[in-house]
């Protein structure tokens, strides 16, 4: 867990892209082994970039133009091309990211309570860096 706490001070300070991408591979590692989890990192119009344990992936949101229904669309990205403003929101949304990530770790405790130690210590990092 030391390096989520590494990371994410170099990320606060250095603030360059390769930081940033350091950080989201730390949180890579943290989140439970389930398809059910996706850290949503920015959104940008109709398009949402969500973290999960493979990757970033990009979600597409479009509204049927005569019925009320909504479609999505996804694509997988590799974290050296997520866009800049995206990197910046994920910079400055550092807490809800990991807010979220403890969120989802909680919940797999309940499946595998080895998990409850991960949640700890994602709050010592929270807590650490107010």
């Amino acid at each position: 867990m030391s390096e989520l706490a590494v990371s994410l001070r170099k990320m606060k300070s250095k603030g360059d892209k390769e930081s940033v991408l350091r950080f989201l591979r730390e949180i890579m590692k943290l989140i439970p082994p389930s398809d059910d989890f996706g850290i949503s990192l920015s959104k940008k119009g109709v398009h949402e970039y969500v973290l999960d344990r493979n990757g970033v992936v990009v979600i597409s949101l479009s509204e049927d133009e005569f019925l009320p229904f909504f479609s999505a669309n996804h694509k997988r990205i590799e974290l050296d091309k997520i866009p800049d403003d995206v990197l910046r929101d994920i910079k400055v949304n550092w807490k809800n990211i990991l807010d979220q990530l403890r969120d989802y770790v909680l919940e797999y405790a309940k499946l595998d309570k080895k998990y409850l130690k991960v949640a700890d210590e994602i709050n010592g990092v929270l807590f650490e860096n107010l």
